[in-house]
């Protein structure tokens, strides 16, 4: 006798509006990598992301909440990556090798990385996206600060701060690059190298922090 089959479950509002959520930050992603941001306009959001126009203001009613939230994909993607990544890696250059190799790949491999740095050049003359960004971007910081320095609490040492912007820097210019058509290769190459200095300037900064 057959076993009997155990009942399909059906999709709950919850599900449907996760999943309308997700192809609209996907599509949105898609078209800042490809179109860049003045172009990425919600109507062409929507037509890619396969949805009304008014299913995607319900989520997200202006323009500037959905690339908050684009940023806070690429945080929540960049924290899974790194988390791992930086387990049980006690030692300052163990911290450092395993943030740069887990850095590369955010950057190199699908379209988030570039998609932010388009976001992150409009804010400058746009103070809605400003103002719905920042909160985000001042995390996606604290978390990097944090984890180059070893410590996720209290106040990092300015040290920290300032190596933190010059990845951050460097990162965003290999995103450039990449959109250039810089062939792979010769950035990997470029970050081989930046790796040795970043890493050199952390050791040093441990040294000094007492």
């Amino acid at each position: 006798m057959p076993a009997p089959s155990s009942p399909v479950r059906r999709r709950t509002q919850a599900d449907r509006s996760t999943a309308t959520r997700t192809k609209i930050i996907q599509a949105t992603i898609t078209l800042l990598q490809t179109q860049g941001y003045a172009a990425t306009t919600i109507q062409r959001i929507a037509k890619a992301a396969g949805v009304s126009l008014g299913a995607l203001q319900h989520h997200y009613p202006a323009k500037a909440q959905i690339m908050a939230m684009v940023l806070r994909h690429y945080a929540l993607k960049r924290t899974r990556l790194y988390r791992p990544a930086m387990r049980h890696k006690s030692q300052p250059e163990q911290r450092v090798d395993a943030m740069l190799s887990a850095m590369w790949t955010l950057v190199t491999e699908g379209p988030d990385f570039i998609a932010t740095v388009e976001i992150e050049l409009a804010r400058r003359s746009d103070p809605e996206l400003a103002a719905a960004t920042e909160p985000v971007l001042a995390r996606i910081d604290q978390f990097m600060t944090g984890w180059l320095s070893g410590r996720q609490h209290g106040k990092p040492d300015p040290k920290f701060v300032m190596l933190r912007l010059l990845n951050s820097t460097f990162l965003r210019g290999v995103a450039i690059e990449i959109a250039r058509g810089t062939p792979l290769s010769e950035l990997k190459e470029a970050y081989e190298i930046w790796c040795g200095f970043s890493r050199a300037e952390l050791l040093a900064i441990v040294k000094d922090t007492p």
